[in-house]
């Protein structure tokens, strides 16, 4: 990997190294056949979780003999190598492949083998992946980002802090990741060239079958990517980025409260949003997520998408997604709340935040409030459509967000009945 990504990355300590690359043991694949959920979709073998609970008591010991064999070998048993292929679909226009999601349909036997492995891996995330990212680290939730990212708009903009966001969503991030990558981040982690050669058999000649119209295509290698459907695969995502955050810490100023450190990244997998409040930021960002696209293969979403991305000029800001369709009703229903009270709304005051002198900080207040929440709605609402969930305009949670709270903190103002500006009580 490039120096610069890889320099003054935290460490495994030596005694997690051991329990990590130890010799597997029956009671741990034990455990992880009980874990396995009943009625899911089996691997190209057929055989269910069901079938390795019932018959545990006769297969384990046979199982553990050859996953032992295979680890000192560095290959798997053609089962565990190959994976059928299915695609899921996305939002947007299926004719188009990005909008498809592929998934792995493991065979069982592989399953219980990367659970043994992501179990013993769990236990050391927390102590090398930073707190500012949440995916697939053991007591952290992505409602630790929300929560971080609403106080710090609602604080950056009561103090009258400038502060901008910028978005970053690897495209295909999954599938992008280079195994010999990966390895050579793993090493720069310190994990031992044991427990990296465990995870390097588990993608050891690697093949897929596509499922298409019920049928199976013939095998074909797969030379890159991380298994999604594998249970290291989300943790393997985690580690794979992480020098892309550690570098960006490292070399942007972020924003600063009072009394609080300086906020710069909050992290879940992919999806990074990044405190600026600066040019010389915007391009140190720039500057690097190119070129660990060059290191490791990542490359971003192209277009808007509806995340919250923003594009600095030499002497203003502007947002990319400021004639994005899906934004358009939020937008014009800022427009009309700021009108409503004497104020101009525009991409500049979203980015940059809203002045006001103390003869006017009740209204400057309330006017940052609306700033803050409109940003939070774009990211929850977004984050609501990377999982999957039911999807809700921003436009729909903005009105929301703003009626919950409007009461409590600015008690002289309501929204009127059309939602078009407010009134006065």
């Amino acid at each position: 990997m490039g120096g610069r990504f890889g320099d003054g990355l935290p460490q495994v300590s030596d005694e997690d190294n051991k329990k990590l690359e130890a010799p597997l043991t029956l009671a741990e694949l034990g455990s992880a056949v009980g874990s396995l959920k009943p009625g899911r979709v089996p691997g190209i073998d057929g055989l269910s979780a069901d079938f390795y609970k019932a018959f545990w008591d006769v297969l384990g010991p046979d199982l553990l003999e050859v996953f032992t064999y295979s680890l000192e070998s560095s290959r798997l048993p053609l089962s565990c190598r190959r994976a059928v292929l299915t695609l899921l679909p996305k939002k947007g226009d299926l004719q188009l492949l990005k909008n498809w999601r592929p998934v792995s349909l493991l065979c069982m036997d592989y399953k219980i083998l990367s659970k043994v492995l992501a179990s013993r891996l769990r236990g050391v995330m927390a102590s090398v992946i930073h707190v500012d990212q949440t995916y697939c680290v053991p007591s952290r939730l992505i409602g630790d980002n929300i929560t971080l990212i609403r106080d710090v708009l609602e604080v950056s903009g009561s103090l009258g802090i400038n502060l901008g966001l910028i978005s970053i969503d690897q495209e295909k991030a999954f599938d992008r990741v280079e195994h010999q990558y990966l390895w050579q981040t793993m090493t720069a982690f310190g994990f031992s060239p044991g427990f990296i050669a465990h995870i390097r058999t588990l993608y050891c000649d690697v093949m897929s079958v596509l499922k298409v119209n019920g049928g199976l295509s013939a095998p074909f290698s797969v030379g890159r990517g991380i298994r999604q459907g594998c249970s290291l695969s989300g943790m393997l995502y985690s580690l794979s980025i992480e020098p892309l955050l550690h570098r960006l810490r490292a070399d942007l100023q972020g924003v600063l409260l009072p009394g609080a450190r300086p906020f710069k990244v909050s992290a879940y997998a992919d999806d990074l949003i990044v405190f600026v409040n600066s040019q010389r930021d915007v391009e140190v960002l720039a500057d690097t997520v190119q070129v660990f696209g060059q290191v490791s293969s990542s490359r971003g979403e192209q277009g808007c998408g509806g995340g919250l991305s923003l594009l600095w000029g030499e002497g203003d800001s502007v947002h990319c997604f400021w004639e994005c369709g899906r934004l358009r009703h939020m937008l014009e229903l800022l427009r009309g709340l700021f009108t409503s009270l004497g104020a101009e709304f525009n991409a500049q005051v979203f980015v940059g935040g809203v002045r006001y002198s103390n003869r006017s900080r009740r209204r400057g207040r309330l006017l940052s409030f609306l700033v803050g929440q409109a940003k939070m709605a774009v990211y929850v609402s977004r984050r609501r459509m990377v999982q999957d969930q039911s999807e809700i305009s921003p436009r729909a949670l903005l009105v929301r967000m703003v009626q919950a709270r409007l009461r409590l903190e600015f008690g002289l103002y309501r929204i009127n009945g059309d939602q078009e500006g407010f009134e006065e009580r």
